[in-house]
């Protein structure tokens, strides 16, 4: 609000009283036409929206699903192969035991940072000669 006051101090210096009230008022005129352009265009680009989305017809975005085949009595359902029940028919096992015998040799056990290393028990010091005298 300060900055306004000043401005407005400034212009009343600079183009005095008889200049001023002529300025505030082609400036409104300037003000208001703008605003009526904006509102125009805003006007013009809603009522085109609104006609495109008349025009275009919702679109089914999934396909409908076909009708199953209707089962003939007595018939069984399809049954799907059973999994193998011995781990050396099984490819997928024999690839996961070799992956994680290969980890097992690659891994290093190491201290936590920080951590003092172990060291062996060791028999306690044997006790110090006596000073002889």
């Amino acid at each position: 609000m300060t900055e306004v006051i000043i401005i407005l101090a400034l212009a009343l210096l600079l183009l005095g009283p008889d200049q001023l009230p002529s300025l505030a008022r082609s400036l409104g005129k300037g003000l208001r036409e703008l605003r009526k352009a904006t509102d125009d265009i805003k006007g013009q680009f809603e009522s085109e929206i609104a006609r495109i989305d008349l025009d275009q017809q919702p679109q089914k975005m999934i396909a409908p699903v076909p009708d199953a085949p209707k089962a003939e009595e007595g018939a069984k359902p399809a049954e799907l192969p059973a999994a193998p029940t011995n781990p050396a028919d099984d490819p997928g096992a024999a690839r996961a035991a070799a992956r994680r015998a290969a980890a097992e040799s690659q891994l290093k056990l190491v201290a936590p940072e920080g951590a003092v290393p172990r060291q062996p028990e060791s028999p306690p010091p044997a006790p110090a000669p006596e000073p002889k005298a």
